[in-house]
């Protein structure tokens, strides 16, 4: 049994540091797509002009894009229990959700082992669906506003990024959240904190 587990501060940290790669992986292709300008002004400025509509809306209904991020929030960590309710044996017995003050984050924890490629797929669905997925939609369409919310679902998920990363070399045994720090128990048989 050997603990891959992060402090709540380690974590923030990492997420900031998660920031730029993210901002820059999603926003300098769409910035190529969807602008024919050369230089980056006249390519940014090309851009909002595309945008002004969306941009207009979100000014107008802002308090809405807040509702929508903090409807996002909880719909990552749903997707996180969905996920895990699935792949567990007990389903949604072997599922809670709470909030982590000291990483000033919500959580979904799993009580029960999972195989490393379960484990790391109820890691990763969150950040694809409501992160990539939008991003991809913005490539396609030239909407800023799925860009936005991309980039931002892809950040919020830099915790979990950074969870699969240190399970990156686990291909046996079981993974299993940890009950009290932000992380994972690799375990090399099939019990669980039940």
């Amino acid at each position: 049994m050997k603990e891959y587990t992060l402090s709540g501060r380690q974590a923030n940290l990492y997420g900031l540091l998660f920031a730029m790669p993210v901002l820059l992986s999603a926003a300098v292709p769409y910035i190529f797509i969807w602008s024919e300008a050369n230089g980056w002004q006249d390519r940014l400025h090309s851009i909002i002009h595309l945008n002004e509509a969306n941009i207009q809306w979100a000014i107008d209904v802002k308090w809405l894009l807040f509702l929508l991020l903090l409807a996002g929030t909880a719909l990552h960590e749903l997707i996180h229990g969905v996920c895990m309710a699935a792949l567990a044996r007990g389903g949604w017995k072997s599922v809670s959700f709470g909030f982590n003050v000291k990483a000033i984050a919500p959580y979904a924890h799993c009580r029960e082992a999972l195989t490393p490629c379960a484990y790391r797929l109820s890691l990763a669905m969150p950040g694809l669906l409501l992160g990539d997925l939008p991003v991809l939609i913005s490539w396609y369409t030239g909407n800023l506003l799925f860009l936005f919310f991309g980039i931002l679902f892809c950040w919020a998920a830099s915790g979990d990024m950074i969870i699969l990363w240190l399970s990156r070399n686990i291909t046996d045994g079981m993974l299993q959240d940890h009950p009290d720090k932000i992380g994972f128990i690799h375990l090399e048989d099939r019990i669980s904190f039940e």
